[in-house]
């Protein structure tokens, strides 16, 4: 069995393709603003979602780390990576997860090299779990906070209807894989986590 370092929320992706994410914490009544100064980022979470706790986010990463080893032979290890932040809307699983790993290109390899071999880790994975479905998948870059992104997303069509969209923005960032991912079930959800990414904020650096 291979040896691989993934972020969470590769792991997290794929848990919620195949099952329900755990119980969240309370509801915020309002909008929320959270700031992570590792890699400058300001984010607020819309009210209808709930961020999920530690014990909740390690259920979901263990569920996709299974997955992974059972699909591509694969051993996953997310000893260096940390969670930011994730939440979900509702009872379904419609949610985004952020995360950050260090990573050193003269030890890792190349970043862009790596991030396409997780690419393919997830579609493969998909079509694995979704026997049936049709599965699309695109990349092309996207901006956070007025910064490119490596975007990754995929749709996964049952019986002729829309079932899911995955999404993962990726970046080499501050000495960190930079990671937010997510997907969601229905223009609603596509709309807040939409409206998430557009109200980030990141502070620009000069590495």
């Amino acid at each position: 069995m291979r040896n691989i370092t993934f972020t969470p929320s590769l792991v997290v992706t794929l848990a919620c393709a195949a099952v329900f994410a755990p119980a969240c914490n309370t509801a915020p009544k309002a909008d929320k603003t959270y700031t992570y100064k590792e890699v400058g980022w300001t984010l607020t979470v819309p009210s209808a979602f709930r961020v999920v706790d530690s014990v909740g986010v390690e259920k979901m990463n263990q569920k996709g780390e299974a997955l992974i080893e059972k699909s591509t032979g694969t051993k996953v290890d997310n000893s260096s990576t940390r969670t930011l932040i994730t939440a979900k809307k509702g009872a379904g699983p419609s949610f985004f997860t952020a995360t950050i790993t260090p990573f050193n290109p003269a030890v890792d390899g190349d970043f862009a090299t790596s991030m396409n071999a997780v690419k393919d880790m997830i579609y493969q994975t998909y079509v694995d779990q979704m026997a049936g479905a049709v599965i699309d998948s695109s990349s092309a870059p996207e901006k956070l906070g007025g910064i490119d992104f490596d975007g990754f997303r995929m749709s996964v069509t049952m019986n002729g209807k829309k079932v899911l969209t995955m999404f993962l923005l990726v970046k080499f960032y501050k000495g960190y894989e930079f990671g937010i991912s997510g997907l969601y079930t229905d223009d609603k959800a596509k709309a807040l986590i939409r409206s998430e990414e557009h109200t980030s904020e990141l502070q620009s650096h000069h590495d």
